[in-house]
């Protein structure tokens, strides 16, 4: 806390005389006790000191009480010291390339997407440096969903085995596509999951035959996942409107082998139990850590 120039430089008695009545003690009290709350630790996890301060800075934050204030600071302690233990490290062609994308993305150009962050207030360093913490939480996260039960082999053949309708994979898709500005308008005509005979004000519709190869992953994805006669979700167009497809037939069809389709089921599989998945390996790691409540 920066202490008052009075006090700094010294000043004739009446002022010292001051110093010593009720409000000033109060005053004075107030900055002691400020003080003791930034540099009081409240724990320490695996050597590393949580202070006081941070809990208090985490609760307003996050908008939550003390407890739950602590368990996040804890975890992010694990987070730290798993990223280390495990040597995951992101180079800053990684952090320029993941900026490249986000960029593409958002139908930018480089110089475009930093005056964006700018505008958000924050240097481009800064930028980067938040992005790496992301990036490297994201690889984390990846090396402990692949490193767990539900990624072995023996799960994923199983799930190929009781889902084999899902490796049946068209080379191409017979859809009729319906485009609007207004996403209540598409969302009005998939409610039936029929294909409409009238449309809405504000909504074109064409029919066409896509070639899966040609779609980007994410698109590709919900095409393979959404059956015949089917609406698929409704998607952002990138220009601020919306379109939607109605699957009418897949066409030359081809079984995915298990090899092909390995990558795909793990993936699968470990979204639908991330959170379970996630929970479970760290709380093996707060049970072996060192975690030291002084108060």
């Amino acid at each position: 806390m920066l202490l008052c120039f009075s006090l700094l430089f010294g000043v004739e008695d009446s002022k010292n005389t001051e110093s010593n009545t009720p409000n000033a003690i109060a005053n004075t009290q107030s900055q002691n006790k400020k003080q003791n709350i930034v540099g009081g630790i409240a724990l320490f996890v695996n050597g590393e000191p949580i202070t006081l301060y941070s809990i208090q800075k985490t609760q307003k934050l996050l908008n939550t009480d003390r407890i739950r204030a602590t368990d996040f600071l804890i975890m992010e302690k694990l987070r730290q010291d798993e990223i280390k233990r495990l040597k995951i490290d992101i180079t800053e062609s990684q952090i320029d390339a993941q900026i490249s994308q986000i960029a593409q993305q958002n139908h930018m150009s480089l110089e475009q997407f930093y005056a964006a962050v700018s505008k958000e207030g924050m240097n481009l360093s800064e930028y980067r440096e938040k992005l790496k913490e992301q990036i490297l939480t994201q690889e984390l996260m990846r090396k402990i969903l692949f490193s767990s039960n539900v990624g072995q082999e023996d799960e994923l053949r199983k799930y190929y085995n009781e889902h084999k309708e899902e490796f049946i994979i068209p080379k191409s898709v017979a859809v009729s596509k319906f485009v609007s500005n207004n996403r209540e308008s598409l969302e009005a005509i998939t409610q039936t999951n029929k294909k409409p005979k009238e449309l809405p004000n504000g909504v074109v519709s064409e029919d066409d035959t896509i070639d899966i190869e040609s779609l980007n992953a994410q698109i590709a994805d919900v095409m393979l996942v959404t059956p015949q006669n089917s609406f698929t979700q409704i998607l952002e167009t990138g220009d601020g409107g919306y379109v939607v497809f109605f699957i009418n037939k897949k066409l030359d069809t081809k079984e995915v082998d298990f090899n092909q389709a390995k990558n795909y089921i793990a993936q699968k599989l470990i979204a639908s139990n991330q959170e379970k998945i996630l929970s479970e390996y760290f709380e093996r790691v707060r049970s072996r850590s060192k975690i030291v409540f002084i108060r």
